[in-house]
């Protein structure tokens, strides 16, 4: 994903204050999804926190489990 896209997402993540509203323009599934042989699901993201089942990305910020995926995902 290009920069631009993900600069676009996470505006629009910030101008809402519902977290339905951000976790469907996050594009967060209740699958993880595999890309070029890497699950990327939140267990794999760098802003996943484990033991509290939160997304730590600072425009998401919201409770996730393990095995969902959304479209901002890292390493």
């Amino acid at each position: 994903m290009s920069n631009d896209a993900v600069a676009e997402i996470t505006a629009r993540i910030r101008a809402e204050p519902g977290m339905k509203e951000k976790a469907a323009i996050a594009g967060l599934a209740h699958v993880p999804v595999t890309e070029d042989g890497i699950e990327k699901s939140c267990e794999n993201c760098i802003y996943f926190l484990p033991h509290q089942l939160w997304c730590d990305l600072p425009e998401l910020n919201i409770p996730v489990d393990a095995d969902w995926y959304c479209i901002l995902w890292r390493v």
